[in-house]
């Protein structure tokens, strides 16, 4: 029995097969008690747990938990059943990762087992409901109430929540602190690096073991140390959690074996891949809205894979060929199958960074059928000449939606700005762009940060 107590009142509520009983009234009487009867155990789950929601939407908390059971010949479930009906919560999850919901359903299952994660979720979703009520006012201290309540419910539990991977944690008491993220009651984003002494691909199989790493939605990871990155992709090919929703992942060798991982997060939303170079195989990745793929040499192969994948949602792709200063192996005839698809609806953000045949590419897309819904062409450190650009400005109605284009600053002088006026709204020099360090960072052993003023690229996480 699990009993909830919210404004002096309290509720109840226990489920017997298909019974469910209820009992609620005032603190300190004895209230009233009503039994609802289904034709179906299923049933009788599904109203208890909408029943619980319910209650929790209006303010109860949980205050206490029964665990006894009726004796066996009063017709109770054996143990596999609620088994069960906890791998079915878990499935919900796994298959939407933001439904609120579904973690109140879980978490209060997982209350009335005596499980920390469950008011875990109730806190957590709380403080995310304060966070997100119309007209709330700002609270005088950073963190509210309800928040500190989740930090120190970590702290106190934290030999339960996290056992060994307290060592990674800094400060028990911030949920929001890199590297493991809590929300909805579990570790929801994983943000680690190649450490002296510590094998990457040890500490991410470590995390997504432990119950509170079963629904991680984001890992961000970078592989520094020569074996880390071989090693990750393995590791992920096998256990990547199936709620996972956003990859970002840096290698500064070579990135050969990444086909054997797309099976393994076929619902992934968001990709960044990262490396000197990479073998992306067979994409097959159809829930896929949008997409880095930076390179310090871009290879033909590479682009082929990104050219001939289905991208039925595909909302932003960026492609980094090289360096201002490099090469790509790369060519023109590698992408055009790309820039001629007419099964990319949804794309509207195309960034390609320092491709060396820029200027053939904006030819292409005026005849192109992703020409007209672009909102943003970057072609930042690409090669445009004068004559490229003079072609654009006289097909500048090609581009009706587009809003914002990059080109490189060589040729792109004042003379040349009121010419292509027509082409977009804004017409950006990339001298006014970020210096681009990929290259840099790609070969030093520190760890890279990112810019803090740099809202020009989209990244992971906008």
């Amino acid at each position: 029995m699990a009993r909830y107590e919210y404004d002096g009142k309290f509720w109840t509520i226990v489920r017997s097969v298909s019974v469910v009983t209820i009992t609620q009234g005032k603190l300190g009487n004895k209230g009233r008690t009503s039994t609802l009867h289904h034709a179906t155990p299923a049933e009788a789950i599904a109203r208890h747990d909408a029943l619980v929601v319910e209650k929790q939407r209006e303010g109860y908390r949980l205050a206490e938990t029964a665990t006894t059971s009726a004796p066996a010949d009063a017709g109770t479930e054996p143990p596999t059943s609620d088994d069960a009906h906890g791998a079915a919560l878990e499935a919900a999850i796994a298959d939407d990762p933001d439904d609120a919901q579904a973690y109140a359903v879980y978490g209060d299952w997982l209350q009335r087992r005596g499980d920390p994660r469950g008011e875990l979720i109730a806190l957590q979703l709380a403080a995310a409901a304060e966070a997100a009520r119309p007209g709330a006012k700002p609270a005088k201290s950073p963190r509210s109430a309800t928040t500190i309540a989740v930090g120190k419910h970590l702290a106190k539990h934290a030999p339960r929540l996290l056992g060994d991977l307290a060592r990674l944690v800094r400060d028990l008491r911030d949920p929001a602190a890199p590297p493991l993220i809590w929300g909805n009651g579990f570790i929801r984003r994983v943000e680690l690096a190649s450490e002296a002494g510590r094998p990457l691909a040890d500490a991410v199989a470590e995390i997504l073991a432990h119950p509170s790493g079963r629904f991680v939605v984001e890992l961000a990871l970078r592989a520094t140390a020569p074996t880390d990155a071989a090693e990750v992709v393995a590791k992920l090919a096998h256990r990547a959690p199936a709620s996972l929703r956003e990859l970002d992942l840096f290698a500064r060798v070579p990135l050969k074996t990444l086909d054997r991982l797309w099976p393994r997060v076929a619902r992934l939303r968001r990709l960044t891949v990262t490396a000197q170079n990479f073998k992306l195989g067979d994409l097959e990745l159809p829930a896929l809205e949008r997409a880095r793929f930076l390179a310090g040499s871009m290879s033909s192969e590479a682009i082929r894979s990104i050219a001939d994948a289905p991208w039925p949602v595909l909302e932003r792709l960026e492609i980094r060929f090289c360096g201002r200063y490099g090469s790509s192996k790369a060519d023109f005839h590698d992408l055009r199958t790309l820039l001629q698809r007419d099964d990319l609806p949804k794309l509207t953000h195309l960034r390609l960074r320092g491709a060396p045949f820029a200027g053939a590419i904006t030819r292409t897309l005026i005849d192109a059928p992703i020409g007209d819904q672009l909102q943003v062409l970057d072609l930042a450190n690409g090669n445009v000449s004068p004559a490229d650009l003079q072609h654009l400005a006289r097909h500048a109605g090609a581009f009706s939606s587009l809003k914002e284009i990059w080109l490189h600053f060589d040729h792109l002088t004042q003379a040349m700005q009121p010419a292509l006026a027509g082409v977009a709204k804004h017409v950006l020099s990339d001298a006014r762009a970020p210096v681009d360090m990929l290259d840099e960072d790609l070969r030093d052993d520190r760890p890279g940060e990112a810019n803090p003023d740099d809202d020009r690229y989209d990244g992971i996480r906008e």
